[in-house]
C-alpha cells in the first residue's frame, strides 16, 4: 500500500492502483471541471509498473465540501506536499488543459522535479488565453462549453448537475488565468504535447510555446477529437504514454 502521511494528504492526491508495487509513478493532473475519477479507467489499462496517481481538487467528489480553490499559490502548495512522500521513485507528470499549468507550476517549483511532463489539450503557459470565458454569462459559458465537447449531454440536460459544474469551472477558469509563466522560464525536463486534432482552445500558436518553453525539443502527438479527447481516445492515449514511458520503464533504478 502507498502511503500519503500528512494530515488531509489522502483528500488531495489519490492512489488509483494502491497495491501495485511499479518503477515508476505516473501523476494526473485534472481538467477544469474535472475529478480524479477521469483517470480512475487507467488503472486497469496502464502496465503494470506504472502507479497510478491523480490529484483531487478542492470542490468535487469527496472534497465537494470545500470551497473550489480561487488562488493558484495555495493549491500549489498543498499539491507539492502530497507529492513529497512519493519522489522516492520516479515521476512523471499528466496534466491536462487547466491540470497541465498546474503540473508545469508544481514540476518548476519542486524541492525534487518529475522525470518528464506531459502537458494535454493545453493552451499557451504565457498568457491567459481563455479569461474572456470568465466574463460570460451563464447561457454563454453553458454554450462555450458545449461546442467545444467540455460538458456531457447528460450535464447539459441536468439543470442540479449544471448549477454544481459551473462554479466549480468558474473557479478553476480563474486559476487558469492566474498561471502564467514568464518567457524566460526554462523547463529542465523532458516535455511532451497531447492535443485534439478539432480542438477549439488549442492552436499552432499554443504548441509553439511550449516548445519554446521547453527549447525546441517537445514530442507531439495528436489525437482525434475535441477538448477532452483523452476520454474519447482513451486506449489510444494510454498506448502514447506506454511510448514515450518506455525508456524510463526499461532503465536501471536510479536513487530519488
Amino acid at each position: 500500500m502507498h502511503n500519503i502521511p500528512f494530515r488531509g494528504a489522502e483528500r488531495c492526491l489519490k492512489a488509483l492502483t494502491p497495491t501495485r508495487q511499479g518503477k515508476l509513478r505516473l501523476i494526473c493532473f485534472p481538467h477544469a471541471g474535472g475529478s480524479a475519477g477521469t483517470f480512475r479507467a487507467w488503472s486497469s489499462l496502464l502496465c503494470s509498473d506504472i502507479e497510478l496517481f491523480a490529484m483531487q481538487y478542492p470542490g468535487r467528489e469527496d472534497r465537494a465540501d470545500e470551497a473550489p480553490a480561487c488562488q493558484h499559490r495555495g493549491l500549489v502548495a498543498e499539491l507539492q506536499q502530497a507529492l513529497a512522500p512519493l519522489q522516492d521513485k520516479p515521476c512523471v507528470f499528466f496534466g491536462h488543459s487547466l491540470g497541465g499549468r498546474l503540473a508545469l507550476a508544481t514540476a518548476l517549483s519542486a524541492r525534487l522535479p518529475p522525470i518528464g511532463l506531459i502537458v494535454s489539450a493545453c493552451s499557451t503557459p504565457y498568457a491567459a488565453k481563455h479569461g474572456h470565458l470568465l466574463r460570460l454569462t451563464r447561457s454563454a459559458l453553458i454554450e462555450t462549453l458545449h461546442e467545444s465537447g467540455q460538458t456531457a449531454a447528460t450535464t447539459d440536460e441536468n439543470a442540479d448537475l449544471l448549477d454544481a459544474y459551473l462554479p466549480l469551472i468558474r473557479a478553476d477558469l480563474l486559476l487558469a488565468s492566474q498561471l502564467i509563466f514568464p518567457r524566460e522560464t526554462h523547463l529542465p525536463i523532458p516535455l511532451a504535447v497531447f492535443y485534439g486534432e478539432d480542438d477549439l482552445w488549442v492552436d499552432r500558436q499554443d504548441l509553439a510555446d511550449w516548445r519554446l518553453l521547453a527549447g525546441g525539443e517537445v514530442h507531439e502527438r495528436r489525437f482525434p477529437g475535441r477538448h477532452l479527447f483523452l476520454n474519447e481516445q482513451r486506449n489510444a492515449v494510454i498506448e502514447a504514454l506506454h511510448t514515450l514511458l518506455a525508456g524510463p520503464l526499461s532503465a536501471p533504478p536510479t536513487p530519488r
